[in-house]
């Protein structure tokens, strides 16, 4: 006779709310091999049980698989996230030439796409801002109109339009 528990994989048996109260806690893992680990947990598989790590200092990135932890001590519990960087997530800060505004910027688009005769439309967004399309939307450039504010569908005509337009907005 077999009780339940018995059949049960690990995994079910992870207590996901004990480890998700690691999340944002700077930790020191340490590892077969006499590896070590240290930073802020980003998340935590709850299948696996392997942890993301991510140095503070040099901002990389480290799976640590559960096979491997021999130790896992608790450095920090504060969660100010202030310092801690989401290698995951795209810089919210756009880089601009200095002195350099966005009008500015779009009128050096406007004549650019002219002279080489790049046919193009500007619609006017709900914050009062212009958007170029060309194409008929495949592209679109959007205010501060720097190259990371191009987007696309197609991905070989926005690697094309960002290698063109990278001397105008960068």
């Amino acid at each position: 006779i077999f009780s339940m528990d018995d059949l049960l994989h690990e995994g079910f048996h992870f207590d996901v709310d004990t480890y998700a109260t690691l999340i944002n806690v700077r930790v020191q893992i340490e590892c077969h091999g006499q590896r070590n680990y240290s930073g802020r947990v980003y998340t935590i598989d709850p299948l696996t049980q392997s942890i993301v790590l991510i140095d503070d200092t040099s901002n990389r990135v480290h799976i640590v698989l559960r096979p491997d932890i021999i130790q896992l001590k608790v450095l920090d519990r504060s969660s100010s996230l202030q310092s801690f960087k989401d290698p995951f997530q795209p810089s919210t800060t756009i880089p601009t030439n200095a002195g350099e505004s966005a009008s500015t910027r779009l009128e050096d688009l406007r004549q650019f796409l002219s002279s080489k005769r790049i046919p193009f439309q500007e619609k006017q967004e709900d914050n009062q801002s212009i958007t170029l399309v060309i194409q008929n939307g495949i592209v679109q450039i959007n205010a501060p109109y720097t190259s990371q504010t191009i987007i696309g569908t197609n991905e070989i005509v926005l690697s094309r339009m960002k290698f063109l337009l990278k001397s105008i907005l960068d």
